[in-house]
């Protein structure tokens, strides 16, 4: 979260690249394309992520109140993840595979039995669970063409930054001090100066 509750912590990133004409219709209708789709026990995938409205997490129904806040978009990013303990999968599996030989009455397994008892037992361990859910907050004011990022995960920053490039078809950079210094427009010669500058510490006693 972070945007509306919880931590001030969060990550900078630069939009660059020019926001077209018609933008509004064509930014609903990408959003509604990359919303988060929920996880099922049917199902084969395991993890799922996209947006949803910002201070409604478990909705997936878009229009532009949902996001747009005067010049900000607002969103939520939503990670969902199925986590079965590896132990306890494991103990199901062999024992539904002992069950099998028994009812079959066989003393080994084929590779393609082995395949279905393990989907079925994922099946129904995953029918007795929800998923994992982690909600990051996201905020893109337009006119400074800067999002925050409400998170300091590389991981999750690093699939956010994708996600969000796909969506709206802009790259983004990540804040450094070297980026913000560009974001000044400053001269040529002093953006030079800056590609020599090493880091320095400022606290007596530290060893380098």
């Amino acid at each position: 979260m972070g945007a509306l509750f919880g931590t001030l912590s969060y990550k900078i990133f630069y939009v660059q690249g020019e926001i077209e004409p018609g933008w509004q219709e064509r930014y609903l209708e990408k959003v509604k394309k990359h919303a988060f789709e929920a996880l099922t026990p049917e199902g084969e995938e395991e993890a799922a992520d996209g947006w949803v409205p910002i201070d409604r997490p478990l909705n997936v129904h878009f229009d532009l109140h949902t996001f747009l806040f005067d010049r900000f978009i607002n969103l939520g990013f939503r990670q969902d993840k199925y986590a079965i303990p590896t132990g306890i999968l494991k103990a199901h599996i062999e024992e539904r595979e002992r069950e099998y030989l028994v009812q079959n009455n066989k003393e080994r397994l084929g590779k393609f039995e082995r395949e279905d008892i393990k989907l079925m037992v994922k099946r129904r361990l995953k029918e007795k669970q929800l998923p994992r859910m982690k909600l990051t907050d996201m905020s893109w004011d337009m006119q400074a063409k800067r999002v925050r990022f409400w998170s300091q995960s590389n991981t999750v920053c690093e699939l956010f930054q994708s996600f969000f490039e796909e969506t709206f078809e802009l790259k983004l950079v990540q804040a450094n001090p070297y980026v913000d210094a560009l974001q000044l427009n400053i001269s040529e010669e002093l953006i030079e100066q800056l590609k020599l500058v090493e880091p320095c510490v400022f606290v007596d006693g530290i060893e380098q």
